[in-house]
């Protein structure tokens, strides 16, 4: 997949702004070009959402579910919790400002004559819908970016905002199986992700829709699970069938394109993070191939992480397959989806399909990681399982693991409570965090912005 190859991150990472106007000049771009083309806006909410997935909340939520571990400075203060209004207004600001108030601009302006690009920021609206719903609880959506009532919009609940996200991966779906020769223009080597393979989005759409289906299972267990295997399979049938398929954020070898695991661990606050003993100690009981790809070695020479309150400045440091300068970094996999199967067949009672599912799953994930199959030791001992031996601890286990550095293992956590995780000692909480507080800027300039700033309050999905 075609690399960032011009200095779109850069032009991110100068222009954002304030929370309080993330609805504010919602009919320009944020680079303010003369001519603000369908192409230029897509491929900055793209890279708007590879900020959001690779980048702060990322490293976060891994420290909160004990893949990595901070040890000095602010990632020391995210690994005990020291997380306050002021700490996330940026990334707060890139999913409300350059992620949904251009995405709305990009569907505004390539209009019905153009349905692809509008299908994809349907897509891409649901998915930054989702982290702020994932992280913060209820959010704006209805009101926001909405004219002078966007000013100050309503939070809606996160019951319908999760009613809207599928709306909206419906709509974009139904757009993109619109022909291409109902187009005046199509995307290009502007989309970074799919260079405008629109069948790779509409199959990709299906599996976040199952993502966001199998969110619920706490509230529904069954239905989501009946919902979230409907939309794999749909996945399956648009063609969603191996780690070919994977949704990647792709990142460049100049310094306005590192991921932001390399750029952070590596460059600009080296020593600040380890990875996680909790981690590393599950992956060395299975002698796991994903280890050195995972980690650095330790000043022993093995593969050790931090406890999350021990300051190990010894431990191994996150290693090549996060923290490399241009490593793609996973959005949407095969790997996620198989885990899905796995766990919604395992509450549906299918276990010989929950089994089947979590085997694939496994070597999908080694696979993507190593760039190679597992050897048949590691298969034998962990991808073996049978309708008599799977559990939903084995499947979300191996979940947490293939999902280091991704969101999406913070909120399966909170869902399941898999693995077993002891609150970090040195904190003053007294518990893993559930959510994160309203940020400064919403509180400041926003009426309806709820007051919170307790961590501990779960998000709708997780009671």
């Amino acid at each position: 997949m075609k690399k960032i190859t011009y200095s779109v991150l850069a032009l991110l990472l100068i222009t954002f702004t304030g929370c309080k106007k993330f609805v504010d000049g919602y009919d320009t771009s944020p680079n303010d070009p003369s001519v603000v083309t369908p192409a230029l806006l897509l491929s900055n909410c793209e890279v708007a959402y590879f900020a959001t997935a690779n980048g702060q909340l990322s490293r976060q939520t891994s420290m909160m579910v004990q893949q990595s571990t901070g040890v000095d400075g602010q990632s020391r203060d995210a690994n005990e919790y020291a997380i306050d209004e002021g700490s996330n207004v940026n990334e707060w600001s890139v999913i409300y400002g350059n992620g949904l108030n251009n995405l709305k601009t990009l569907y505004n302006q390539a209009g019905t004559a153009n349905p692809h690009y509008q299908g994809i920021a349907k897509i891409m609206q649901a998915m930054f819908l989702g982290v702020a719903t994932d992280l913060w609880g209820d959010v704006p959506n209805r009101e926001a970016l909405n004219g002078e009532k966007g000013l100050s919009p309503k939070y809606d609940a996160q019951v319908d905002v999760m009613s809207d996200i599928q709306k909206y991966l419906d709509e974009g779906i139904a757009l993109l199986k619109k022909p291409a020769d109902a187009n005046k223009i199509v995307p290009g080597t502007d989309d970074y992700i799919y260079a405008g393979d629109v069948n790779a989005w509409i199959a990709a759409a299906h599996v976040v829709k199952a993502r966001y289906y199998n969110r619920l299972s706490k509230r529904d267990a069954a239905g989501s699970a009946t919902s979230a295997l409907a939309s794999l399979n749909d996945a399956k049938l648009a063609g969603f069938a191996g780690n070919e398929n994977n949704m990647n954020a792709h990142f460049g070898t100049k310094s306005n394109e590192y991921n932001q695991w390399y750029a952070f661990t590596v460059v600009e606050r080296a020593g600040y993070m380890k990875t996680g003993l909790t981690m590393t100690n599950i992956m060395n009981a299975w002698t796991d191939p994903r280890l050195p790809f995972y980690c650095l070695p330790d000043s022993g020479n093995a593969y050790n992480g931090s406890a999350t309150d021990a300051q190990n400045l010894d431990a191994s440091e996150v290693g090549p397959y996060l923290a490399t300068d241009a490593a793609p970094f996973p959005l949407v996999t095969y790997a996620e989806a198989k885990f899905i199967e796995a766990e919604a067949k395992f509450r549906a009672n299918d276990k010989a399909a929950a089994a089947t599912a979590h085997n694939d799953a496994i070597i999908a994930s080694v696979n993507a990681v190593t760039g190679a199959a597992p050897e048949q030791i590691f298969v034998d001992s962990q991808a073996s399982e049978t309708a008599a031996t799977i559990s939903l601890e084995k499947i979300m286990t191996h979940k947490y693991v293939a999902m280091f550095g991704q969101i999406e293992a913070y909120a399966d956590w909170r869902r399941t409570n898999i693995p077993t995780l002891t609150p970090n000692a040195n904190s003053n909480l007294g518990a893993i965090p559930r959510r994160l507080p309203t940020v400064l800027d919403e509180r400041l300039y926003n009426s309806n912005a709820p007051k919170n700033s307790d961590l501990k309050l779960p998000v709708w999905w997780d009671n």
